[in-house]
């Protein structure tokens, strides 16, 4: 694959193959999911710093609950539709689903990235197993 790592770290650039090999693969249900799956840790890791730095006040916490379980929801709506709905990880997905639409505060919120990230790792893995590799 003709793909450059631009990662600092050997994590990142890891993800990065990963990512370029769904992507090169041709198989767009797989290409998609791995899109709407990195929208959604992307969206946590930068709601969490957020959060952290006191720029969210309380009150937004109907907003991001509605914005996060939207994105989390896509990812079931684009996995059913092409046949993906067996893939490792949808069912923590699931249940963080279920935490995300619950969560009584920002921080509940907030602490759910590293689960969110985690599930992903568990998502992209599974998508990348799908498709073939050069030797």
């Amino acid at each position: 694959m003709n793909y450059v790592t631009t990662g600092q770290t050997e994590h990142s650039r890891k993800e990065e193959m990963q990512w370029a090999a769904i992507a090169a693969s041709g198989d767009a249900a797989a290409g998609m999911t791995l899109i709407v799956i990195q929208k959604l840790c992307t969206a946590f890791h930068e709601f969490e710093p957020a959060w952290e730095r006191g720029v969210l006040t309380p009150d937004a916490l109907p907003h991001f609950q509605q914005r996060l379980t939207a994105r989390a929801r896509r990812i079931f709506r684009v996995t059913e539709a092409n046949g993906l709905d067996g893939l490792d990880g949808l069912e923590t997905l699931r249940d963080l689903l279920a935490e995300i639409g619950s969560a009584g505060s920002l921080a509940d919120l907030a602490a759910l990235a590293e689960p969110i990230h985690a599930v992903n790792h568990t998502l992209v893995d599974a998508l990348e197993a799908r498709v073939p590799h050069e030797d």
